[in-house]
């Protein structure tokens, strides 16, 4: 049996492979399960390697206007 405290908990609200709801609780303060998830942040805030180039950015395009 599970526990209640588990049981009343909300659900991942990704869909699995078979086009059903995941069924697994939702990590805490988020929408998604360990699984789906839940525990990424992203990328840090001006994360560098996020970048594909370089070739739009601001610093470049005044570069190559002179």
């Amino acid at each position: 049996m599970q526990p209640e405290r588990l049981a009343n908990a909300p659900r991942c609200l990704a869909q699995t492979r078979k086009g059903r709801e995941c069924q697994s609780p939702a990590v805490k303060g988020r929408r998604r399960c360990l699984m789906h998830g839940g525990t990424n942040l992203g990328a840090p805030k001006g994360n560098q390697n996020a970048r594909k180039h370089g070739g739009y950015s601001a610093k470049t395009m005044r570069r190559h206007d002179t």
